[in-house]
């Protein structure tokens, strides 16, 4: 375990100059992953405002914080959390971390082609396959199909009967 034969310091104690976290990495169930000054540490959620292993902050340093931390918590997860002092408050403080978003990947203006020379057929193939992207402009292109197709049913409707 990481903080074996380390005595926990007092919760009331303020850490000592130096010992604060300036950004956590990665949190665990138990431990956060993180950096001060001039260190890597990992901090118990359970014991403190100190961390209870220091590496230096080097590349070494990183490696073997990183495999202390990741043998001791397999289900990290990446954090981007300022100074630490609030996710150390208690052991049942709840997790800080959200689940990443991913980028909006951009629609590209092709695809308008498809509602628009094909009716509705192409809005619907437009939209399912943007849906995801953007859902916005995917329905845009759903209605335009659906527009058009009726634009052209009224039309052909409308029109005058051929004479011979």
């Amino acid at each position: 375990m990481l903080n074996e034969g380390l005595p926990a310091p007092p919760s009331d104690q303020a850490p000592p100059a130096g010992d604060e976290a300036l950004q956590f990495t990665h949190s665990g169930s138990r431990y956060l992953l993180g950096y001060g000054r001039d260190f890597f540490g990992i901090w118990d959620r359970q014991g403190g405002q100190a961390p209870v292993s220091r590496y230096p902050r080097t590349d070494d340093g990183w490696r073997s914080a990183w495999l202390s931390f990741s043998a001791t918590e397999p289900q990290s997860a990446e954090v981007g959390i300022g100074a630490g002092s609030s996710a150390l408050s208690t052991p049942s403080s709840p997790s800080v971390w959200t689940p990443p978003v991913a980028p909006k990947r951009r629609v590209n203006g092709a695809w308008w082609l498809l509602p628009i020379l094909m009716g509705w057929v192409g809005g619907l193939i437009a939209w399912l396959v943007n849906k995801d992207a953007d859902p916005k402009v995917a329905r845009s292109m759903l209605i335009t199909g659906i527009a058009i197709s009726a634009v052209v049913v009224i039309l052909i409707v409308s029109a005058p009967p051929s004479t011979p």
